[in-house]
């Protein structure tokens, strides 16, 4: 399967495609020029493959947590291509995608960890032992003192790293194209609407109407 992966939610927002086997990969910029420079760096990825869109069979996206901006510049192109294409899109968390870029550590069991702001981290562990990364448990929000002192048990990888403290270790391998072999492994359920963001807290409106 020949996957496109398009990660513009994570602190490392690059797009990486799967083809043939073969991984081509490009980092794009997390700040305002990523609107500018996400189509360019697919095209990249696609001239080195030597392929084309419509040899794509899945697009991947990160769909949150992560910044608004960059969520919406993800999810925005990977609907905007897969319906012009009719190529199916499947909507991925991002903690997913960290626990999938943490496989090559070879823990049976990571925490997946983001910056959820003010202080605060978004946390879900997940299991390694299968093809893909399965969930074990909700995701948390903590602080990040709380994660210094423990409160979760075993491998921790965050992106940045440094928001887990001196426990947080970065992932060996960038989150897009961790997520565009997890995908080609084992295709999830594609979605045949515009894929939802999903945001590690309410907004400042929401959490003052009272929004956990």
């Amino acid at each position: 399967m020949n996957v496109l992966a398009i990660d513009t939610a994570s602190p490392e927002p690059g797009v990486a495609l799967l083809r043939g086997g073969r991984l081509y990969e490009a980092r794009v910029p997390g700040d305002r020029r990523c609107s500018e420079e996400l189509l360019p760096a697919i095209e990249r990825v696609l001239a080195e493959s030597a392929g084309a869109m419509e040899d794509v069979d899945r697009i991947a996206v990160c769909a949150g947590p992560g910044s608004f901006t960059g969520l919406r510049i993800g999810l925005a192109t990977a609907w905007g291509l897969g319906r012009a294409l009719g190529i199916p899109i499947e909507s991925v968390s991002t903690l997913e995608a960290v626990a999938e870029a943490a496989r090559g550590a070879r823990h049976p069991a990571v925490h997946a960890v983001l910056d959820a702001g003010r202080g605060e981290v978004i946390a879900r562990e997940f299991s390694l032992e299968g093809p893909r990364a399965r969930p074990i448990g909700p995701a948390a929000r903590l602080s990040r003192s709380d994660v210094e002192n423990g409160a979760l048990v075993g491998a921790i990888f965050a992106l940045p790293a440094a928001i887990a403290g001196s426990r947080g270790t970065a992932p060996p391998s960038p989150p897009a194209s961790a997520l565009a072999r997890a995908v080609a492994r084992e295709p999830g359920s594609a979605t045949s609407a515009s894929p939802p963001a999903i945001y590690a807290r309410p907004s400042a409106a929401e959490e003052n109407r009272g929004a956990p």
